[in-house]
């Protein structure tokens, strides 16, 4: 039967309970700002205070909620062309891996951390599992560039993406729906609630949901109506709308729960006192699929995992006329599992490797069909003393010192018991047999300084430095030596340093009416961390050092009250300075790195009978880049562009909205990375969909 795979996802039942809060932290500024003749001032948090993204002297994008609304964001894919030196690789809708400047995680197992920190309302969320989570009723989103020690509860060696939720509002009950429908079978809802339930209580509920059909049609499988259903082909089947493969051996899927609870206590006229605990568990199964990429059943792979996130941040604000400060601490506790599946046809998979003669052994029992089965656990202990303080030397002047102390335990149990006439000659895929289950543990620190300074060189522009170290815990790999002089043992991998160099500027033009940030970098990484492949087994290794450096742009311009233009560039150069591994050459680009990047946007405003109309265009380019550290597996370059119209009720009661992504139909990777055979995943192609909402 002629049928097509589908993709489904959905999230529903999320509820933020307010207690004695005055609304929002942060109000964003509407369309009357723009009206008046300037651009609309984006208040961050940032620094842990509020200021305007203009005022912060740091490398930081940020997109309001109105942006992300209007715009049709969905996840934090849809904003890295808009995000200088961002790129993100997808492993289907229940995986992403962050790259930011060119230094990202490929895919972190267990025992190791990613380099980009994801902070929900304050809580880490950092797991490649998290990343995708859809955006619905976001309040704003903060990306920051560089290693991140005193500013977040979690440490990150290349950044962070802070998503903050709109929050429960005591003075006023509301709510919204939204229903879309589009080609390939789109289908999207959402709805938020805001109730006053007296003068402290206040309750907000939003449920988002979201489906569609696949890329590619199967013509050998029969529908299913799954969460999400993955599938990796060919090059040759890379943009293919047809293909041959047998279906995934499951669906993919995510189920999670995230408790936020945020109290602040003021402590005299000058201090504030905040408290964030928060909790996040998951259960998932990551990116199931037909592994040998035919119509022949020879190898299919999943992979179920688990997640139970504790967290506890403790953060003293003060200020004084003269000095801004904070100092916090934080704890961590991480317990993550996983099972692997790796089904294969022996008889098949031996004629492959030209080992065939092995089914005809005498001495072995004969092949069939087995599936590998790999297990392993893992719990993480943080622990972490930070603090920041601003000294306003002058009108102009302001130095920053921070530091952060952190301590990482983790302890490790990986098993993978024999199977077959594979596991006899300890020739599995998966790496080597275990003797029963192994066990590991091992523990890093390092402090982290950071010094900056900033100039108001005009009362519209400010010149920034900085220098500042950061750190990601060394870790334990899912996998076993089997060598001497140690076998039998889980395989280890080093922390990764870094010294980070930063010099911008952010300047306010044309009487409010345009802005334009500048910055220059170069971070100097050391015992590097990424994952390779090593005889088919992914793992995680220091590679050597990396440095990466570059520079962005980002500008805005109000050209008339009715018109808004915006843009970035960036430039970046990512490589291998010293190379500890045998086959990995000096000056080897780092993967999701390409060395030229730009987007613009242009929004127009037109006024009618029944509302105000707004037409937006929104391109984005990235110049061709190397999907591994080898440079083996490239992207071209490619260029995206997204359209919207839509109206708005003067009343602002209802709006309908039409978008169409990618109408050029331009073909990209969304990732690629070598198994048996290169393995490849498209990013969407042509999407077109209607939107009415409805607000009450």
């Amino acid at each position: 039967m002629n049928s097509y795979t589908r993709s489904h996802n959905c999230l529903l039942g999320l509820m933020i309970i307010g207690l004695a809060v005055g609304g929002p932290v942060v109000a964003q500024e509407d369309n009357e700002t723009q009206r008046a003749g300037v651009l609309e001032e984006v208040i961050i948090t940032a620094q842990k205070r509020e200021q305007t993204l203009q005022d912060v002297p740091l490398p930081v994008s940020a997109f309001s909620g109105d942006f992300v609304t209007e715009n049709g964001v969905q996840d934090i894919r849809d904003i890295q062309g808009l995000t200088p030196n961002l790129s993100i690789k997808s492993r289907g809708d229940t995986e992403a891996s962050v790259f930011i400047r060119g230094i990202g995680s490929q895919a972190p197992g267990i025992g190791a951390d990613p380099a980009v920190g994801i902070f929900i309302d304050g809580m880490v969320a950092s797991r490649g599992t998290n990343a995708t989570a859809a955006f619905f009723d976001v309040e704003r989103i903060e990306v920051v560039k560089g290693p991140q020690g005193t500013l977040f509860g979690r440490n990150a060696s290349a950044g962070a993406i802070s998503i903050i939720t709109k929050k429960p509002e005591l003075d006023e009950n509301y709510g919204s729906v939204m229903a879309g429908l589009g080609n390939e079978g789109q289908v999207r809802g959402r709805f938020i609630g805001n109730l006053a339930a007296g003068d402290n209580w206040a309750f907000r509920l939003g449920a988002n949901y979201s489906k569609r059909d696949a890329w590619e049609m199967n013509i050998l499988v029969e529908a299913v109506d799954a969460k999400s259903n993955d599938v990796v082909v060919t090059d040759a089947d890379a943009f293919a709308p047809v293909i041959r493969q047998n279906r995934a051996p499951a669906k993919q899927r995510l189920e999670s729960t995230r408790f936020i609870w945020t109290n602040k206590w003021a402590i005299g006229e000058t201090m504030d006192l905040t408290s964030i605990t928060g909790y996040y568990d998951h259960d998932v199964n990551v990116t199931p699929f037909d592994a040998d990429e035919t119509e022949f059943d020879i190898l299919t792979f999943e992979e179920p995992q688990t997640n139970e996130t504790f967290s506890q941040e403790l953060r003293l604000n003060g200020s004084s006329e003269s000095v801004d400060w904070f100092v916090g601490a934080s704890y961590v506790k991480e317990d993550l599992s996983f099972r692997n599946a790796l089904t294969l046809d022996e008889t098949i998979v031996f004629d492959l490797f030209g080992t065939g003669f092995l089914c005809e052994e005498p001495d072995l029992p004969d092949c069939s069909v087995v599936s590998e089965m790999p297990f392993g656990a893992n719990t993480t202990k943080s622990y972490a003393f930070y603090g920041d303080f601003t000294w306003h030397m002058s009108d102009r002047w302001s130095l920053t010192a921070g530091a952060r102390y952190t301590k990482d335990k983790k302890n490790m149990s990986y098993g993978n018991p024999p199977v077959g006439v594979i596991g006899l000659i300890d020739g599995q895929i998966f790496g080597p047999v275990t003797d029963g289950v192994l066990f590991a543990n091992d523990s890093w620190s390092s402090f982290d300084p950071r010094l900056a300074i900033d100039f108001a060189a005009t009362e519209n522009t400010t010149l920034f430095a900085s220098v500042a170290g950061g750190y990601k815990s060394g870790g334990l790999n899912r996998q076993a030596s089997n060598y001497l002089p140690e076998p039998q043992t889980i395989l280890p991998f080093d922390e990764e340093k870094v010294i980070a160099y930063e010099a911008g500027t952010k300047s306010s033009l044309l009487d409010g009416r345009a802005s334009l940030n500048f910055s220059a970098f170069y971070n100097d990484y050391e015992d590097y961390q990424l994952e390779t492949f090593v005889n088919l087994v992914p793992m995680v290794q220091n590679i050597g050092d990396i440095k990466s450096r570059g520079v962005e742009l980002e500008g805005r311009f109000l050209v008339t009250q009715n018109l808004e233009l915006a843009g970035t560039y960036a430039y970046l150069d990512s490589e291998v300075k010293r190379s500890s591994m045998p086959d990995l050459p000096v000056g080897s680009a780092t993967p999701q790195s390409p060395k030229h990047s730009a987007s613009a946007q242009a929004h127009y405003y037109i006024e009618s009978g029944l509302g105000e109309w707004k037409l937006s265009g929104i391109w984005a380019y990235s110049d061709d880049f190397w999907f591994d550290i080898f440079n083996t597996l490239e992207q071209p370059s490619y260029n995206k562009l997204d359209l919207r119209v839509g109206l708005t009720a003067d009343s602002g009661r209802w709006g309908i909205a039409g978008f169409v992504d990618n109408p050029t139909d331009e073909e990209y990777y969304a990732e690629r990375y070598f198994l048996l055979d290169n393995a490849n995943r498209r990013a969407p192609g042509r999407l077109w969909r209607v939107e009415f909402t409805l607000n009450f």
